[in-house]
């Protein structure tokens, strides 16, 4: 017999699973704007910096945003592939930020327990799919470069959008950690309707972390997961690959 916890997990994915495949359309973003789910894209916005969780999203808002000299417009964390497609129809100046899909799906599923790798890796593929075709668009930053080399990454930027941001140094990127602070504590409410809000990034090991992540890893190898991963896989290289 199914508890009350098991039923809890199951509806949670199945919201999860829901949300993800409607992520690339404008829907996505209506359901951001009514429960106050990142920042939509709009046509004030100056910059737009999105990804999928746990991919350095906040790092890089917060090191551009620290490096302006007066406030800066960002449109980010909907985590949906529609605020950037939204930003491509506005002509918006466009940042997404990828990581490997195999890191991503187990910071994920630390994050969120209830998930399981099957769905945070179909979860990276529908987020990133619907971007392929308009891979020249936007500019694309691994998580790496976002904590090694923010800089060259807004350099990217301007290049391609004929922006003057400045690129953010060590004070901006000293800075960030308050800047990151200040966005989570301001996150009210439950988020997104079945799924909840997630921790803070390095909040793992209260809802998971540790010890939890070896076996994460591990079951990553096992056959059944094998097509999940090269189809998020391909996703990564066609976006990261640079001509």
């Amino acid at each position: 017999m199914m508890g009350r916890s098991d039923a809890g997990a199951l509806a949670r994915r199945a919201a999860y699973g829901l949300m993800t495949s409607l992520a690339a359309r404008s829907l996505a973003l209506a359901g951001a704007r009514l429960v106050g789910h990142g920042v939509v894209a709009g046509p004030g916005t100056e910059l737009v910096v999105e990804g999928f969780p746990r991919s350095g999203n906040s790092l890089a808002v917060a090191a551009i945003a620290a490096a302006q000299p007066r406030p800066l417009r960002i449109a980010h964390h909907t985590h949906a592939p529609a605020n950037v497609l939204r930003a491509l129809r506005l002509g918006l100046p466009t940042l997404v930020v990828v990581r490997d899909p195999d890191e991503a799906a187990v910071e994920l599923v630390l994050a969120k327990p209830f998930l399981s790798l099957r769905e945070a890796l179909r979860g990276y593929a529908r987020f990133h799919e619907p971007l392929l075709a308009r891979r020249e668009g936007f500019v694309v930053a691994t998580s790496p470069e976002v904590h090694t080399d923010l800089a060259g990454v807004v350099r990217r930027i301007n290049e391609r959008f004929g922006t003057r941001f400045a690129e953010p140094g060590e004070d901006a990127l000293r800075a960030a950690g308050d800047g990151i602070a200040a966005y989570w504590a301001g996150r009210r409410g439950p988020g997104l309707p079945g799924v909840g809000r997630t921790a803070p990034p390095g909040d793992e090991e209260r809802v998971g972390g540790g010890d939890d992540r070896a076996p994460l890893l591990a079951e990553l190898s096992s056959p059944g997961l094998a097509p999940l991963r090269a189809r998020a896989r391909r996703c990564f290289l066609a976006l990261t690959e640079r001509g």
